[in-house]
């Protein structure tokens, strides 16, 4: 099981919030369709990534927004 520290939390909360400031980051339009993830690499490293859409230009990406290792 993946643990996630409060830094985590921190980090994905600022990033959401500025992500709802920011809006698309094609056309931005602000109100986006979006989740958030993590996945956990053998070696430890943390990826934090939001699969976005907009409802207004079609877009559809996926945003790397770091990329942590515990271990580090």
């Amino acid at each position: 099981m993946m643990g996630f520290t409060k830094q985590d939390v921190e980090f994905l909360e600022e990033h959401v919030e500025n992500t709802l400031k920011d809006g698309c980051k094609y056309c931005s339009f602000r109100y986006i369709m979006f989740s958030t993830h993590v996945t956990k690499e053998p070696d430890g490293t943390k990826v934090f990534f939001l699969d976005v859409e907009c409802p207004d230009c079609n877009a559809k990406y996926k945003d790397i927004m770091a990329m942590r290792n515990d271990n580090d």
